[in-house]
């Protein structure tokens, strides 16, 4: 008992005299640099998919990794994603790049520090009916399964001038069809898959797991998967990107690098680990058992990790595409103002790093 004793009562006074040597030498435990660590908040537009590079570096923790405590939440849409970081009430917004242009052309003080995808993602879903009738499947020729759009009657979106109504008039216009025949309804992100599935529109383009959902169900088809790189203009194309404001990333720039590393590992683990991506990605909260089948995430998954880019740096050449995507889907009215493409004006891979 006594040598027991005078062990641990020895142990004790060592460990001690090291927690003492550490707070003099600036050693923090881990609990202390957990709470020094600074805290961001980062908004995304939905919940969906396009997103999953940064679901899987919330769930792996790679945001505390990196050195940063990451509040995350849903803004429920692009614009007041965008808004929230304008006026300052968020640090970071994870949305689309065309309507970084669309802010941008508005004058919103924005810029892209970091890609999450390196496709469009969208799922172009039509009415399983529709589809049968016209003999397609996702393995038709990509013109056959295009012409079919232009056959459609009221197309599906969640709010005027969205990408699910832009991308409908690209596709069409790049097939020299009628974008006059064209019928929209505006129904919002949630609603528009249940008016497939009740036969009140004809077709919406949403990313995973939206329409694989109404696929599941036996009510919708995932004709055009825009995520598995088919539509050259929409591939190796920037599209959900990490935007903040330029006066911030100027005076955190440790932050913005952490934050913009944390989102690229997530991206580059469907790369060179897509077993733990997937198990990671179905381990989040938003693709959670309870929330999706494995049906519905399986489909959605693959229809999204071709998508996924091996780091989140950006190029001239991907730019250029959203810009052109811009001007034929008529976000960019004038062509003459458009912006230029070059690193600087609307991106910068200052903040994202080098691929591991």
């Amino acid at each position: 008992m006594t040598i027991n004793g005078r062990f641990r009562k020895g142990t004790a006074i060592w460990l001690i005299s090291l927690t003492v040597l550490a707070v003099a030498f600036g050693v923090a435990s881990p609990v202390r640099a957990q709470k020094e660590m600074p805290e961001v908040t980062i908004a995304t537009a939905v919940s969906n998919f396009a997103f999953a590079a940064l679901w899987v570096a919330e769930r792996l923790k790679y945001f505390a990794e990196e050195g940063v405590r990451a509040k995350i939440t849903v803004a429920g849409g692009g614009s007041p994603c965008q808004s929230a970081v304008v006026g300052r009430s968020v640090n970071f917004c994870a949305s689309s790049s065309e309507g970084l242009i669309l802010a941008r052309l508005e004058g919103a003080p924005l810029i892209a520090i970091q890609a999450h995808n390196r496709n469009l993602t969208l799922s172009v879903t039509v009415r399983k009916a529709i589809v049968d009738k016209f003999n397609l499947t996702r393995k038709s020729p990509l013109k056959d399964r295009l012409n079919i759009l232009t056959q459609l009657g009221t197309i599906g979106s969640t709010s005027p001038g969205a990408v699910s109504e832009q991308i409908f008039q690209f596709l069409v216009s790049k097939i020299g069809g009628d974008l006059g025949k064209l019928k929209f309804v505006y129904l919002g992100g949630t609603e528009v898959p249940a008016a497939l599935m009740n036969n009140v529109i004809d077709a919406f383009a949403l990313s995973p797991p939206s329409g694989e959902a109404t696929e599941a169900a036996g009510k919708g088809y995932v004709l055009i998967p825009l995520g598995l790189g088919e539509v050259s203009e929409l591939t190796d194309y920037p599209y959900e990107i990490l935007m903040a404001r330029p006066d911030y990333v100027e005076q955190n720039p440790k932050i913005a690098a952490a934050v913009a590393r944390a989102i690229s590992r997530g991206g580059a683990l469907f790369n060179t680990n897509p077993d733990a991506a997937k198990a990671a990605l179905r381990g989040h909260r938003f693709s959670d058992p309870k929330r999706l089948s494995d049906e519905v995430f399986d489909l959605a998954y693959s229809m999204t990790a071709k998508a996924m880019p091996r780091w989140g740096d950006m190029n001239v050449a991907g730019w250029q595409k959203v810009i052109n995507f811009s001007k034929g889907a008529g976000i960019i009215k004038e062509p003459a103002k458009a912006p230029s493409a070059a690193e600087g004006v609307l991106w910068t891979n200052k903040y994202v790093g080098k691929a591991l």
